[in-house]
């Protein structure tokens, strides 16, 4: 039950994050330390993170609420890759390093993993012959 209550309160923080590009796109750039950009560079802006953050919010609350695991990852290939991509920035491009960010792209690819553990555990057959006991 906690994997599908921690992947759905994910799921929700994504989908939050969506509604503020959508409703309030310039304080939304702002918690990602940008400012929102102009004429066609706001639309990329905007068009991009609501589509992030949608995906990641809605893959996470289908898992969570079918309880099945496979729904998890892309939400985990989303939010993962974007710390590994902005790390890779910093090294490769002198990029200045979001540090809470990344931090925070790794502690929820983390707890969605665990969650896939969990689920998949919890989806195992309960005492029945895997065919390992050689009997």
């Amino acid at each position: 039950m906690i994997e599908r209550i921690l992947s759905g309160l994910v799921g929700v923080l994504m989908l939050l994050n969506c509604f503020w590009w959508v409703l309030d796109p310039t304080a939304a750039a702002e918690s990602l330390a940008m400012p929102l950009l102009v004429g066609l560079e706001s639309n990329s802006q905007i068009g991009d993170f609501t589509a992030f953050f949608f995906t990641a919010g809605l893959f996470a609350c289908i898992g969570a609420y079918r309880g099945e695991h496979v729904w998890l990852y892309p939400t985990i290939s989303l939010v993962g890759s974007a710390a590994f991509f902005r790390s890779y920035a910093v090294l490769a491009h002198d990029s200045e390093p979001l540090v809470s960010t990344i931090v925070f792209e790794i502690v929820i690819s983390a707890v969605l993993i665990f969650c896939v553990f969990l689920m998949k555990k919890n989806s195992e057959p309960k005492g029945e012959d895997n065919g390992l006991s050689g009997s």
